[in-house]
């Protein structure tokens, strides 16, 4: 009984073991059904994505500068981010949710970084940034579109805030949209502006300077920037020598960053020690007067302040102009005449003194000349390279230009590299504007290089003769030479009988002159003024028959060298005038025929009285 007992026992005990797992496994069956149909049968809302933005690197948020890197990125349970609604705007307090309503102007954007640059117009403002993720339920849009949440979400193309013309609305774009949005208030203080001179306009590597010393003209290039974004600039202001005195700073527009200061004659002839200057923007031919700076001192140096003013009402530090380890000297105009010194040669300290002592004594006891020396400190390969000297203003429109017109007559000397590029660029402007020009020059081995001297001369070219060292030497003659004798006779055309120039000479301070001479051929409405004795002629003689100018068939004909426009506003001559300062042929058979040589004043008082009497340098104006 016993063991059947056991054995029923053991048989009982398996036959419940079996029973359990197949009831285990039934349900477990049953469990796995229900929940397959769970899915299928019974879905649930799909959740929306969250945004996430922080600074970039990361950091607190505190008091910063308008300019900002943030970083944000999106997680969506459903999937990927498709974009991110992007947005800011100004606040009075710490915001850190969406507003109610969402009113905001958003850009759609792909990128999960930028940096942000707040529009600053006060000392201190408060900018609440909100980004929102965007996941894949949306189809999306091109980058920077516009969009607005209300009165349901459209595409702004417009961007005028109202759902109209083709605008287009966006019906799926609530539900794949984050409703909560990562929101971030920063507090900006405004960052003040900064100023700087402009580059050097002739040569980018090289500073932006003031010649040493000007007349009472000087222009200046300034440019303002701020970190807070260029439109937050508002002007300038800029005063001389006192910045502490009421109404020493006056204000400058802020498209006027390249600013000329003009004293006109009739002011500057009547001042004492300072003077009032007129202010004015822009190149000359489009200038515009802003409008006048005090306190601009005579005959003395002189220093200009310009700082920048930005919509906050903060300025710049002020920028001294010239440096503090420069100066700028300024010099009254004396003379009605400009003496412009583009010469270099070995004898330019003669050729100047000859200059002045002949235009003196043209013009009569008292009468001074005032010069400027723009060929200071070049050499010849300088001038070949179109460099300027440094008493050249950087910015010779308008500046030389304002200074040619404080003079009634420009007498510009050179030898043959003139600064063409200066010249091209200041002397038309002055002859449009009244001013008179006695321009000499010689020609090396080119005629007219750049076609500079048609800009200005009245000539229709130069007579291209190769003069250079290395071609044979005459016979035969040709056109031109680079050497005339002592005692040429330069005679005047004497086509217009009741206005004939006098007769000049060749000096002998050399018995051979090495200059470049080239005949001039005339503009058609210009005329001849003075022509060379023929070179096959021995025309000097002493009365003892002793010949001081031999004949010698280096060149052909008469050149003529001279030439006066229709006009009478310039006299255009292809030789060194300081040369022709010859009054000691009295003796010879050419007095006896002609009539002595008369110098260099006589050609000065000629020319200064023949010049049209209606084009004139209105002195109201300049």
């Amino acid at each position: 009984m016993n063991a059947y007992c056991e054995k029923e026992t053991v048989c009982t005990i398996l036959s419940r073991r079996i029973s359990i797992s197949r009831i285990v496994l039934l349900a477990f069956t049953l469990l796995m059904s229900s929940c397959r149909e769970h899915v299928a049968d019974n879905p649930g809302p799909e959740k929306p994505p969250q945004t996430f933005l922080w600074l970039y690197p990361e950091a607190t948020v505190g008091v910063g500068v308008s300019k900002t890197r943030l970083h944000w990125w999106g997680e969506s349970p459903g999937g990927l981010v498709r974009g991110f609604l992007f947005s800011f705007k100004v606040v009075t307090s710490n915001v850190t949710t969406l507003p109610t309503p969402d009113t905001l102007r958003y850009s759609w954007v792909t990128t999960n970084d930028t940096t942000l640059l707040f529009p600053m117009d006060t000392l201190f403002r408060k900018f609440a940034v909100v980004v929102r993720a965007v996941d894949y339920g949306f189809p999306g849009l091109p980058e920077q579109s516009i969009v607005r949440l209300l009165p349901f979400p459209f595409w702004d193309k417009s961007d005028n805030g109202v759902f109209d013309g083709a605008d287009q609305r966006l019906d799926g774009l609530s539900q794949a949209i984050d409703p909560v949005g990562a929101v971030l208030t920063f507090p900006i203080r405004n960052t003040p502006p900064t100023i700087a001179l402009l580059a050097n306009p002739n040569d980018p590597n090289a500073p932006q300077k003031l010649p040493d010393t000007t007349f009472t003209v000087a222009t200046v290039g300034f440019k303002g920037s701020d970190a807070d974004g260029e439109n937050t600039l508002a002007s300038y202001s800029l005063a001389l020598n006192d910045t502490s005195a009421t109404g020493t700073w006056i204000d400058v527009p802020l498209r006027d960053t390249i600013v000329t200061l003009v004293v006109p004659r009739l002011r500057s002839d009547a001042a004492t020690t300072t003077v009032t200057a007129d202010l004015y923007g822009g190149k000359f031919l489009g200038r515009r007067r802003i409008g006048e700076v005090p306190n601009l001192r005579l005959n003395a140096e002189n220093i200009l302040y310009v700082k920048a003013r930005d919509v906050a009402g903060e300025y710049s530090p002020v920028l001294r102009v010239p440096g503090v380890s420069e100066r700028w000297y300024v010099k009254r105009p004396q003379g009605r005449a400009l003496l412009v010194s583009d010469y270099i040669a070995p004898d330019a300290q003669q050729a100047r003194v000859k200059y002045v002592a002949s235009l003196t004594s043209a013009s009569g006891p008292g009468i001074s000349v005032d010069v400027l020396n723009i060929g200071a400190g070049l050499s010849a390969s300088d001038k070949s390279a179109g460099r300027f000297g440094p008493f050249v203003p950087q910015f010779v429109d308008p500046a030389l230009i304002q200074t040619f017109l404080l003079y009634d007559c420009v007498i510009w000397y050179t030898d043959q590299l003139p600064s063409l590029g200066v010249a091209q660029i200041s002397i038309f402007p002055f002859l449009q504007n009244g001013g008179r020009v006695i321009f000499s020059t010689t020609f090396l081995t080119t005629s007219d290089p750049r076609g500079g001297l048609r800009d200005f001369a009245p000539i229709d070219s130069v007579s291209s003769v190769n003069l250079s060292p290395s071609r044979p030497l005459p016979p035969p003659a040709v056109e031109g030479d680079s050497q005339i004798p002592a005692n040429t006779i330069v005679y005047p055309d004497s086509s217009d009988p009741a206005n004939i120039y006098p007769l000049l000479a060749f000096d002998s301070s050399q018995p051979l002159h090495g200059i470049f001479m080239r005949p001039l051929y005339k503009r058609s409405d210009a005329r001849y003024l003075f022509r060379l004795q023929p070179d096959s002629m021995a025309v000097v003689r002493l009365s003892d028959n002793t010949v001081v100018r031999q004949s010698r068939k280096n060149y052909l004909g008469s050149p003529n060298i001279a030439v006066i426009d229709g006009q009478q506003q310039i006299i255009f001559i292809g030789i060194p005038l300081h040369l022709l300062d010859n009054t000691a042929l009295d003796n010879t058979n050419v007095a006896k025929n002609s009539g002595a040589p008369l110098g260099l004043p006589a050609f000065f008082k000629k020319a200064l009285s023949q010049f049209s009497p209606t084009q004139v340098v209105n002195r109201m104006v300049f």
